[in-house]
């Protein structure tokens, strides 16, 4: 399939590259892309999806790898594939999709940002730092005191590595054959004919196999695997994450319709990520750049993603040797323009400049904690300080709202004939209930409705759709109070799927006989007008102290 062979090509290169990212000898990452590129296109929830290595798992690996080595590559992959597979089991693949949007932004910034720094010393050839720094200012600070010790082939290489990249996509009748393919294979000409004198992956990492390794499960540590579980969480939580993310891209830009599986994805990613470590390979997750690639090609199947890792497999059987030619700052080039790519900076500027500056300091600030501290924390930060924003402006949104003339002396949200009802009776308190009574807003409920007047009080239940516990004591408390100063209350227009719930907890026995009408007009009806003054036949209906049984009309 030429969208599989396509796909192949693109994925070869960046294998490497990101397997290097990482840390790693290249290897690694072509293992990942063989193993769980097939099985997650086979078992994935996505037609669409192209899995392997990502740049959005490098931060995280690349801090394993400093803290624990390489080993513990295999060992993350085959828990973050069993905890994927749990997510899936327990029906969690919808909730992603409640991450908010400014999180996904600040911590796809935050991780183009560790790429592009994490590249330095590749890019400029730099030689003598300290491998074991683990924090992103001092690791800077290493590169730039150590700046002197690169080379003007180095950077003279990898300048024209970057601007090749970023220029061919706009070259039209070139721009199918992919980039870094062109990049890698100038790159290793330099080195084999011209005699470049650069630091190549082979020099760095040894020759690449030319075979896949056995299948082996030698890697597993017990005390190892306890001490990486929060790791390995991370690590699920963000392939989930994105592999979701791809799904819903490859759906907005395919023509049929397609519609993906978020619990069989989760699956799908699991198994993946269990085969990819037991044949040495590092965590995956799917590639959004990757799929597209295959459905801008004509690709709408599974067979996509199953053609490109068998032509990974043939690339790393045939062209081994020659792969460990390829210049590291030619990989340096790929993953600047991949963080480039991923970072989508003009719409991380429009946020900030245009969104309101609550949300952009939630994308700045998760950013800056993937970068500085831990994906981890930032992702859990970001979710956290967008429920607190929501939450805050969920409590300014009252609950309950006085039933009162506009400007044009219409009462909004009721018909003209309960509204002309309404006006002709100022000695009832009308009151409507709106949305979700919850914790949130159970105290702005319970301070509208909470005073002395001793009119009986209407609540007009129409637009409720949820009431909690929260909610349930505080109604239950107004009802209290109201009746404790002599006043009464009545409940209208609940609808069927709120009854139950006010039943349960014993609302209607606590309101009394005759108090829960299914029309509003019938409960203006059931109230003695004062002395001196008459009711329109509109208001003039009987009550119905029974629980109603049909939708309220009113």
């Amino acid at each position: 399939m030429p969208a599989g062979l396509v796909v192949g090509v693109i994925a070869f290169p960046l294998s490497i590259a990101l397997a290097v990212a990482v840390g790693v000898p290249p290897a690694f990452g072509l293992y990942t892309a063989v193993a769980a590129g097939a099985v997650a296109a086979v078992f994935g929830g996505s037609r669409f999806n192209i899995t392997g290595p990502t740049a959005a798992l490098v931060p995280v690996l690349s801090h394993a790898v400093l803290a624990h080595g390489a080993r513990v590559l295999p060992l993350l992959g085959l828990l973050s594939g069993l905890m994927l597979l749990g997510l899936s089991i327990l029906k969690a693949g919808r909730l992603m999709k409640y991450v908010p949007g400014t999180v996904v932004v600040g911590f796809t910034a935050g991780i183009a940002l560790s790429i592009a720094f994490g590249q330095l010393n590749n890019f400029f050839g730099i030689t003598g730092t300290n491998p074991a720094e683990e924090h992103f200012h001092r690791r800077l600070l290493d590169s730039f005191r150590h700046l002197g010790s690169g080379t003007w082939q180095e950077l003279a290489t990898g300048l024209g590595a970057a601007v090749l990249l970023f220029s061919w996509p706009h070259i039209p009748r070139l721009r199918r054959i992919p980039g870094p393919l062109v990049a890698v294979t100038a790159g290793v000409a330099l080195v084999k004919l011209a005699g470049l004198d650069v630091t190549t992956v082979q020099a760095k990492y040894g020759a690449i196999p030319r075979s896949l390794p056995a299948v082996s499960l030698d890697f597993f540590d017990l005390s190892l695997a306890l001490e990486v579980l929060p790791l390995a969480f991370s690590v699920a939580v963000l392939a989930g994450i994105e592999s979701l993310l791809s799904a819903v891209v490859a759906d907005g830009m395919a023509t049929d319709g397609a519609s993906h599986d978020p619990n069989r994805e989760l699956l799908g990613q699991g198994l993946g990520n269990i085969a990819g470590s037991l044949v040495g390979g590092v965590p995956s997750t799917a590639a959004i750049a990757r799929t597209a690639a295959g459905i801008r090609t004509g690709g709408n199947s599974r067979a996509v993603g199953v053609t490109h890792s068998l032509l990974v497999l043939s690339a790393t059987l045939i062209f081994g040797s020659v792969a460990g030619a390829v210049p590291m700052t030619v990989l340096a080039a790929i993953l600047l323009v991949v963080a480039w790519n991923i970072a989508e900076a003009p719409e991380v500027a429009r946020l900030v400049r245009r969104a309101p500056r609550v949300d952009a300091a939630i994308v700045l600030a998760t950013a800056l904690i993937t970068v500085f501290f831990d994906l981890t924390y930032a992702i859990g930060f970001g979710v956290l300080a967008s429920m607190v924003v929501l939450l805050r402006q969920l409590t300014r949104i009252p609950a309950a709202a006085e039933m009162l003339p506009d400007d044009s002396g219409r009462i909004r949200l009721v018909t003209p004939e309960l509204s002309e009802l309404i006006r002709a009776r100022p000695d009832i308190a009308f009151f409507n209930v709106e949305g979700a009574v919850s914790f949130f807003s159970a105290s702005t409920f319970e301070y509208e409705l909470s005073s002395q007047d001793h009119r009986p009080l209407i609540l007009r239940m129409k637009n409720v759709r949820h009431m909690d516990a929260t909610a349930l004591l505080t109604l239950e408390g107004i009802i209290e109070h109201r009746q404790k100063v002599g006043g009464r209350i009545i409940l209208t227009a609940i609808q069927p799927d709120i009854q139950p719930v006010l039943a349960r907890f014993g609302i209607f026995q606590k309101l009394g006989p005759g108090n829960v009408f299914e029309h509003t007009r019938c409960a203006v009806a059931s109230i003695d007008p004062p002395q001196g003054t008459t009711t329109s036949e509109d208001g003039s209906s009987s009550a119905t102290p029974d629980l109603p049984k049909t939708r309220a009309q009113v």
